[in-house]
């Protein structure tokens, strides 16, 4: 940052009281001479309004459509339209969790077009593209939007996005990302190109342990970990193994592969095989309920230490087999955000909109979704004021600018090369209207109070 302001105040207040004890008519003048206007650029957070706003691709002077996705848009039709692209995924490993992403990010943006917009322009997200998890797949996604988006509302996945950063470096394309990836947090890493938001999977990783040796009850000793590898699962697996490392704990076995080689048989015959006090997986929904359930056939209870995407509301449905075992005490989970109850200011406006939609409850990921869009709103806002609205305008303020959350996350100056650490922890609970029991909000663990956090990422 250059406080370039503060700077121009000092100076200003200097030379006036230096006329002012002169005394006379030429001290006035003299003060208005020496006192131009300082005019900031996005290469400061404080950016000032500008007074002629450049456009790019994906913006136009034509009204939003009224709805996209079934979802009204919530559009001004006197004002232009920004357009934000959406990979997600329908049908691949994270298919339960990708609707209630796009339903939160679309009721965020239904909201802010009502309370005014990005200044002389509404927003909103394109048809979503089914990347099935898959990055080529990914690629054919973005490369089937590039040509009518400013940014991607949403981009699935950690080797997913990593596979498609040399085309928005290329485009000057930035992405809320739907990963929790700790590289996210350092432009070595993304090239100032992902908008992060809440805890990285390493932080929760550490704080997990953590947490669970000071609070489950039962002694923890020997831990497994479990994981998909090159993917989130390595992330979380690194902060796991730091912490417990830091505390002595014995690693028993790590199962962390690429998620199309994880083998739930293989998961499970080490439980069996070789029995812990916790274990920590960062899987996919489908594969928990799976290793969940084949352990519980062999007896195995242990403590679960779930990274949030293992986890879904579903588990504790009613009629759903396995519900009694989510819910039995032994299962917990790590979270970026606070669930879908949480009191904060964000939260409740929030629940006001959806309940305004006929959606009358949320889940973790829906949560998620809306947060995420409160970083990409507080990007295009700086880069409007600023008066570049084209991609490599909303590229500079998203390396640079300050982001607030309405209390749903602590506020955060992007590319700031340092991983959030504050994770938030819960417990599957079928009375919750979100499937969660918040147990410690923005909860930081010794562990990762210690962690040299601008060293890089972890995985």
């Amino acid at each position: 940052m250059k406080p370039l302001r503060k700077q121009g105040i000092i100076l200003f207040t200097i030379l006036a009281l230096i006329m002012v004890a002169c005394g006379g008519d030429t001290a006035e003048e003299t003060v208005e001479e020496a006192a131009p206007e300082v005019v900031e650029t996005l290469d400061s957070p404080a950016v000032t309004t500008a007074s002629t706003v450049e456009t790019g691709v994906g913006i136009t002077s034509d009204p939003c459509p009224e709805a996209i996705g079934g979802i009204p848009t919530g559009a001004d039709p006197s004002k232009g339209c920004i357009y934000l692209g959406l990979l997600n995924d329908y049908t691949g490993p994270f298919g339960p969790l990708g609707p209630a992403l796009e339903t939160g990010q679309r009721a965020f943006w239904l909201w802010a077009n009502q309370s005014g917009g990005i200044g002389d322009y509404s927003v909103a997200i394109v048809e979503g593209y089914d990347t099935q998890y898959n990055p080529q797949k990914h690629l054919e996604g973005y490369k089937a939007q590039r040509g009518e988006v400013a940014a991607l509302a949403m981009s699935l996945g950690t080797p997913q996005t990593q596979f498609i950063l040399d085309d928005m470096d290329a485009d000057n394309m930035v992405a809320a990302p739907m990963s929790w990836y700790s590289g996210w947090s350092y432009k070595s890493s993304d090239r100032g190109l992902v908008v992060e938001f809440g805890a990285a999977y390493c932080a929760d990783g550490m704080n997990a342990v953590d947490w669970a040796l000071a609070n489950v009850p039962v002694d923890i000793k020997t831990i497994g970990i479990m994981g998909f590898a090159g993917d989130y699962g390595g992330d979380y697996a690194a902060g796991v193994k730091a912490a417990a490392a830091a505390n002595g704990l014995n690693v028993a076995w790590e199962y962390v592969v690429p998620s199309p080689e994880f083998d739930v048989a293989q998961a499970v015959g080490l439980m069996v095989t070789q029995p812990v006090d916790a274990y920590f997986p960062a899987i996919g929904p489908t594969q928990m309920a799976q290793v969940a359930g084949g352990a519980f056939q062999q007896g195995l209870t242990p403590i679960a230490m779930m990274a949030a995407p293992s986890y879904n509301d579903a588990f504790i449905a009613e009629g759903f087999a396995l519900a009694p075992l989510f819910q039995s005490g032994s299962m917990y989970l790590m979270a970026f955000v606070a669930p879908y109850e949480a009191d904060t200011p964000g939260h409740a406006v929030m629940r006001a909109t959806l309940t305004a939609m006929g959606i009358d409850s949320g889940n973790l990921f829906l949560t998620a979704g809306w947060a995420s869009q409160h970083h990409i709103k507080g990007v295009l806002e700086a880069a409007a004021k600023g008066g570049d609205l084209t991609r490599a305008g909303i590229r500079r303020a998203a390396a640079n600018v300050y982001v607030d959350s309405d209390g749903m996350m602590p506020t955060r100056e992007l590319g700031q090369n340092r991983a959030d650490a504050e994770s938030f922890v819960g417990i599957p609970d079928g009375t919750a209207t979100s499937g969660i029991k918040l147990l410690a909000g923005n909860y930081v663990g010794p562990s990762a109070a210690g962690y040299d956090w601008e060293a890089g990422p972890c995985s």
